[in-house]
């Protein structure tokens, strides 16, 4: 078993191939729920509803790719 400073110590290659096997182990049923059609209409219609009532909490895409920059 290795501890964190070894899996940070390996080489660039060795550590993606571990990103890899831990990703495909985590079962995509744990990442994500399954949203029935009702569920994803109502979330809509919530979001819908709050950017109508508070237009300027919107952030722009400009705005959200220059936050990403920094």
């Amino acid at each position: 078993m290795y501890n964190k400073e070894q899996l940070l110590n390996l080489p660039v290659d060795e550590k993606l191939e571990l990103v890899e096997v831990l990703w495909d182990s985590i079962d995509n049923d744990t990442m994500g729920k399954k949203f029935s059609k009702q569920e994803i209409e109502e979330e809509l219609d919530q979001r819908i509803d709050q950017i109508t009532k508070n237009p300027k909490s919107l952030i722009s895409w400009e705005d959200v790719k220059a936050k990403m920059k920094m």
